[in-house]
Parts: C-alpha cells; structure tokens; sequence
C-alpha cells in the first residue's frame, strides 16, 4: 500500500500566507490564530487523492494534488461541512471560494495605511519612525505585523545573512485529537547554511525584571522567563518532529532561539538592574534576548551607515 502523502510544511506556511490566517468559507472568516497564538485552522483538499474520500478525483498524479492550489484553508466547523456535503460543496465551488477569499484577502493588504493595520512591505527608515510613534504600544498583533512588513528589522540583528521564511510557523506539538499545536512566532534562515533561528515576540511594554532581591540582584519578570522558557519548548518540539515538519527549504542544527521584550530605558533605573539583566541573558543557554529599544538603536545605526 502506497505511504499516505501530506502537503509540506513550504506549502502550509504558503496557505496560511495567502489566506490572511481567515477562514475562506464565504461568510465566515473566522480568525485561525488563538489569542494564545495556538492555531485553529484546517488545511482541506479541494480534490482528494484518496478513493472513498470527498471529492476523489483519479485523473490528477499526486503532486498535482499536493500543490498548494489545491488546498483551502477553513476553520474546524467549515472542514467539517464541506467533507460531510461534497455534493453541494463540490470541486468547482470549492475551487470558487478559495479564489474569492484571496481576492478579499488582497484587497484588504492593498488599503492605505490609515485604514488597516501594518500589513504591507515597509522599509527599515518607515519602520524606525513607527518605533518612535509607538513605543507605547502593548498590542502584541501590532508587533508582529511590523515584523512581518519589514523582515529586516530582525534579520538586520543577526551577524550571518538570514531572511524571514515565515511566520506564526507551526512547530509540532499537536496531540493525537489534532489539537494543542505550537506556533513560534518567526522563523529566519540563513542563506548560506540552510539552518534556523526561532524567534518569539513580546511587547515593548513587557516587564524585564521582578522584585528587588536582597540589595544587590533583581529577579527575572514572569514574562521573561516565561517567554525563554516557550522558545526553548518551541525548539525542543521542533527538533523531536523535524522529520514530520521539514522539507528542502531549511535545515536545523541546534537552532538558536530569541526573544524580542521590552526596553531597557523605560524600565531601568540603577546599575544594580542592569547588571541582574546582562547577568540572566549573558548566562541564558541557547536563547537571546534583545530588547525593542536594542533592535531599533541598530536600525538606526544601519541606517546611518547607508547614508
């Protein structure tokens, strides 16, 4: 019997792209990423390759059925829908809705700026000053959308070339009910090597540090902690399913993970904090921490450079 064959990760991260993370059944639209980050949404054939399966179509090879074209991305319910009623929701009606949820997805990237949040390619100078306009800002969406318009803000951070591959990048994890998978918010690579950085994103207005600890330490926030302690999760899941989860596009030895929190300018205030800081990250295998004031001075010292 032939080994069942699944889309590859390449293909997944491109659906989920295009798709605006939306559910494309018509009406619907329900947001796939959780408040939490988990993702909710199902990737459904269009035309199965499977004999008994909705919408089974013998004609096609299988890599024209693991094309991306021929998948659609809809929430838990719709999947549900379309597999249980192929007759009304057939091929071509499928194939239909797909293209009309990309064309609604499109429009809304193509709206200016004042009407819609950061979507669109941003450059490295336009990205410094929306730093500067709010650096105040707690929305965790925010940041990630800036980040995902102006990959170079991170990338620009690492000393090796690495471009963003994806984000919100589904790392393993999910249980045998197909529920609790984990979504580490960017994914770099390297050009030259193939391997990966994992990258998880706070707020600006994530605390650094806790409480005072005797008269010469500070203790490490929840946040923080928290956060190095999700990444490493991240990494550790991501290498246990490697074989499930990669294709040709990456590769990964022993990736080094990041987190992006807070600033050190609004939150400290003595010598004292930033000593208990550098001594955490400095001793923190594996993971590094950069803080938004950080990241923003070197764009703006690359970008002095250029000019």
């Amino acid at each position: 019997m032939e080994k069942r064959r699944f889309p590859t990760q390449k293909v997944k991260m491109q659906l989920m792209a295009l798709s605006g993370n939306k559910c494309a059944f018509p009406g619907c639209e329900e947001s796939l990423i959780t408040e939490s980050g988990n993702t909710i949404g199902e990737i459904a054939s269009i035309e199965s390759m499977s004999p008994g399966a909705p919408r089974f179509n013998p004609s096609k090879t299988a890599s024209e059925l693991l094309d991306a074209d021929n998948y659609i991305l809809l929430c838990p319910n719709h999947h549900c829908l379309i597999d249980k009623e192929p007759e009304k929701y057939s091929i071509d009606w499928l194939r239909a809705a797909r293209e009309q949820h990309l064309k609604n997805i499109t429009k809304l990237l193509s709206k200016p700026e004042s009407e819609t949040k950061v979507t669109t390619s941003v450059s490295l100078s336009k990205a410094v000053e929306v730093w500067s306009s709010e650096r105040e800002n707690s929305s965790e969406e925010f940041w990630q959308n800036l980040f995902e318009s102006c990959p170079q803000l991170i990338s620009q951070a690492f000393p090796k070339s690495m471009y963003q591959l994806g984000s919100k990048c589904y790392v393993g994890g999910k249980s045998w009910t197909n529920t609790g998978g984990n979504l580490v918010d960017f994914i770099y690579l390297n050009r030259l090597t193939g391997n990966i950085v994992l990258v998880e994103i706070k707020t600006p207005k994530t605390k650094l540090l806790g409480k005072k600890y005797r008269n010469n330490a500070y203790s490490i926030s929840e946040e923080l902690s928290g956060s190095v302690v999700q990444v490493l999760n991240y990494k550790e899941q991501l290498m246990k399913e490697l074989y499930q989860l990669k294709d040709d596009t990456f590769s990964a030895f022993n990736p080094k993970c990041v987190v992006i929190a807070g600033t050190l300018e609004s939150e400290f205030k003595n010598e004292t904090q930033y000593k208990s800081f550098e001594l955490f990250r400095n001793n923190s295998a594996g993971v590094e921490v950069l803080t938004y004031d950080e990241l923003f001075q070197k764009s703006k010292d690359t970008l002095a450079i250029a000019n």
